[in-house]
């Protein structure tokens, strides 16, 4: 037998005589301190086996079974933590404090088991948290199981449950750590839970709003944005006033605002139609895209409406500010004389830069720049002569300053594609890309709903139009094209009326002149019917040269049209028209000649067929009477009139 082969068969007899020669050497209280000590001193076999002798002295004592239980956890901390010996040690220490309380249930046993049992799942935390422990990936599930433990052992104890919610939490359960926390509060009445649940409570309500937020970036990446859509900050009560406005002005509930670019007549306009504005000159212009812009790099932005109708100059822009909308710029062109741009800048905020050319050919502008939902002019500019030379003299923040003219740029540090060095699509390829308004309603109302879990209350947006009231739209439009627009001096629009001549259940609108009209097709006539087909509006010229306008129906089809008589010495001449088709007869008293025209042919008749085609036609209604003055144009009740149809 060698020598490391009797060293080891020593100790092994030495450990097993050790309890013996304890017993022999003191009583049940002396092996306890022997104990204490040794394991003070890390002697941890040997302070197991004075503990194991005091076991065997007095069995139905808890005192050495958690003194031995002390030593198993000292030993399971000091073993390599991937080996099985540690599990073994643990659950040692666990046997050991279990039957200490089975001895002794008073409350300092139990604190000795569960704060173990907390220990050992507060170290798994510690490895699952760490990504790279090799073990972290299955070291959730051990703590999980050492907090239930301690659970299932003492259902009073708030620690252990307010464990058990941080481990929740880590594992993204917050519901389940909110209802855990719940049910821990009523059972163990801990103050330290109540306080705990409102963080959690906190916590769950920043996850949802992120949640929340998330899901409403995803949906702002569908709409025409400029700027950064991450830093956006529109909240859902703006989104939702600004589909609210577009609601409106799809509804037609919208006036336009004052000055030059407002609505040429005075009532409410529809934003994707056409209406025509006044300035120095007039045009038709809607608003029917749109696109959400940063302009001011604030993360707060502007909903801002372009026409479809006309270039760039022709929109408005408002932003939101102190919890309401604000009109921030409106901007239409007026042949040059003045002409707004909105030109992105280096640092990505745009400005509005306006120009305006006056009487003397002169040039002047304001910079605005886009603030706290609102523009505010930074800088103004007007051209001058000085020394016969051309000068700007420019007013910026309060002080004055002049420039040669070819010095002087009014946006020195707009933006070119080439030095463009920001991640997201430049101002005019977000303009390129702008969406319907409709569209742009249901992007905002998304927004809305998604930030605000749905509470917000979001606009209704119009279905597309009808037929009718498309017609009464288009019907609207040319009657106001008609009253200021298109007829020169000599002739003013004297008389409308709605008639349904065809009997399909569309009016068809008749517009008599005083002068001569002269229509799309390029014939100048008294009046016009334009009639609703195939989703436009078709223009039919009548006859020229009436006294007097009727409806009329053909006794032989039944159909109704527009019988013109005209009396002129001894000429009698009448003209019948429903729609595009039209006929016209007249009697000659002097030279005793009847005749018929079609398409402009004349051709004689005899007196018995003129007295048919008299007959034939029986007058329902008389409409106007070009000889009588300050006639009623009836103008105002047809207006009305589409206006309900429309609305």
């Amino acid at each position: 037998m060698n020598t490391q082969t009797r060293n080891r068969i020593g100790v092994i007899l030495w450990a097993g005589l050790l309890p013996l020669l304890l017993c022999a050497c003191g009583g049940y209280a002396k092996q306890l301190e022997q104990g204490r000590l040794q394991l003070e001193r890390g002697q941890y076999e040997a302070a197991a086996a004075s503990y194991g002798a005091a076991i065997k002295r007095k069995p139905r004592r808890a005192d050495a079974y958690e003194g031995r239980g002390d030593v198993y956890a000292a030993l399971a901390d000091h073993v390599k933590s991937y080996g099985g010996e540690q599990s073994a040690y643990r659950r040692a220490a666990i046997a050991d404090y279990k039957k200490a309380c089975e001895l002794d249930d008073s409350p300092r046993r139990k604190t000795a088991l569960t704060d173990y049992y907390l220990r050992l799942g507060d170290e798994a935390l510690l490895t699952a948290r760490d990504e790279s422990d090799p073990n972290s990936a299955y070291a959730y599930d051990i703590a999980n199981s050492y907090y239930q433990a301690a659970l299932d052992f003492d259902r009073l104890n708030g620690s252990a449950y307010g464990r058990m919610v941080c481990l929740l939490l880590l594992r993204d359960k917050p519901e389940e750590a909110r209802e855990l926390l719940r049910k821990a509060r009523a059972v163990t009445g801990d103050p330290a839970l109540t306080a705990q649940l409102g963080e959690v409570n906190a916590q769950i309500a920043a996850l949802e709003a992120q949640t929340r937020r998330a899901e409403a970036l995803r949906l702002l990446r569908n709409a025409p944005y400029y700027g950064d859509p991450d830093m956006c900050r529109m909240s859902a009560a703006q989104a939702a006033a600004f589909a609210k406005l577009i609601s409106d002005g799809l509804n037609g509930k919208f006036y336009g605002f004052s000055g030059y670019g407002k609505p040429l007549y005075e009532k409410p306009v529809y934003w994707d139609e056409p209406y025509p504005v006044i300035g120095y000159g007039s045009y038709e212009t809607n608003r029917g895209k749109a696109i959400l812009a940063d302009l001011s790099g604030d993360g707060v932005p502007y909903l801002c409406l372009f026409s479809t109708l006309v270039g760039a100059n022709s929109f408005q822009i408002y932003g939101w500010a102190e919890g309401g909308l604000k009109l921030a710029a409106g901007e239409e062109s007026w042949g040059g004389h003045q002409d707004g741009e909105l030109v992105e800048l280096s640092d990505g905020s745009v400005v509005l830069a306006e120009t305006m050319t006056g009487a003397d050919g002169a040039h002047s502008g304001q910079v605005f720049r886009f603030r706290d939902g609102g523009a505010v002019v930074t800088e103004s500019w007007h051209e001058a002569r000085e020394d016969g030379e051309t000068v700007v003299r420019v007013t910026r923040g309060g002080a004055q300053a002049t420039y040669a003219r070819a010095q002087w740029e009014p946006i020195p540090d707009r933006v070119s594609p080439q030095a463009r060095d920001l991640p997201y699509a430049s101002f005019s390829d977000t303009l390129s890309a702008a969406c319907p308004l409709r569209d742009m309603a249901e992007y905002l109302n998304e927004w809305a709903a998604a930030l605000s879990d749905g509470a917000a209350e979001t606009a209704k947006i119009p279905a597309e139009y009808s037929d009718r009231h498309r017609m009464a739209a288009a019907m609207l439009h040319k009657l106001f094209v008609l009253d200021h627009l298109s007829i020169d001096a000599d002739t003013r629009l004297c008389y409308v009326k709605l008639i349904d001549c065809n009997g399909d259940g569309m009016d068809e609108l008749l517009a008599a002149f005083s002068g001569a009209y002269r229509a799309e097709n390029g014939a100048a006539c008294q009046f016009a019917l334009y009639e609703w087909k195939d989703g436009e509006l078709l223009e039919h010229p009548g006859g020229s040269r009436f006294d007097e306008l009727r409806v009329a129906r053909d006794r032989n089809g039944g159909a109704k049209g527009i019988l013109g008589i005209e009396r002129e010495g001894t000429l009698v001449r009448y003209a019948y028209a429903f729609l595009n088709n039209a006929e016209e007869f007249q009697f000659d008293a002097t030279n005793n000649r009847y005749a018929i025209v079609k398409r402009g042919q004349s051709a004689a008749i005899a007196e018995s067929e003129y007295a048919v085609l008299t007959g034939r036609y029986e007058t329902l209604e008389s409409l106007i009477d070009f000889t009588r003055p300050n006639a009623d144009r009836n103008y105002e009740r047809v207006i009305a009139s589409l206006y309900n149809m429309r609305g």
